[in-house]
């Protein structure tokens, strides 16, 4: 029972940790506010993944037995936020309408678009974010498949491409997995 009392108050402690890297997040320059998603919580399937700078340090550690690489890939990351909601009947339209939002909101600034699709049943944009030394320091991905899922996604830090389908891979955000290729589909461009 002891342990019990011992554990809430570390769980507070952590979660106050995790509230304040976070809004230290959000000043940095590859970091995009989605704004509130909350509206698609309600379906059936959601998936939330926030890795901030210290868990992605732990985890680069602990899977250093499983793959040597994945420490170097999460070196310079800060934070790797990913939702993911089932779309479905009643959500469909407002997805679509917050990943047009977001696209038109990034396609105004200095984020550059890498990807686009568009179809009757597929939305799905990649923004990448350079710094003056030509280093990628964000990366945000929104997509959709009707009768599927919805993703929205955004890696701040220092950004290798080449390797970042690896991070997806690790943490099962399949929405990362093909983003090599698309490196390498852009740089023959």
């Amino acid at each position: 029972m002891k342990k019990i009392k011992l554990i809430f108050p570390l769980i507070a402690l952590f979660s106050l940790t995790i509230i304040a890297q976070t809004d230290n997040v959000k000043n940095e320059p590859g970091y995009v506010d989605f704004g509130d998603l909350a509206q698609f919580e309600s379906s059936t399937g959601v998936t939330e993944v926030i890795l901030d700078e210290d868990l992605l340090s732990i985890l680069a550690q602990i899977s250093t037995d499983d793959d040597p690489n994945v420490m170097a890939i999460m070196e310079g990351l800060k934070l790797v936020k990913a939702n993911v909601f089932e779309v479905s009947e009643e959500t469909e339209s407002d997805l679509k309408s917050k990943i047009n939002s977001i696209d038109s909101k990034l396609s105004g600034t200095d984020w550059k678009r890498i990807v686009k699709t568009r179809s009757e049943d597929e939305l799905a944009n990649v923004y990448i974010k350079h710094n003056n030394n030509k280093q990628i320091i964000g990366l945000v991905v929104t997509s959709m498949e009707s009768s599927g899922e919805a993703a929205f996604v955004n890696i701040v830090g220092t950004i290798d491409l080449a390797t970042i389908g690896k991070l997806g891979k690790q943490f099962n955000i399949p929405q990362l997995d093909g983003m090599k290729n698309q490196k390498e589909d852009n740089d023959e461009n």
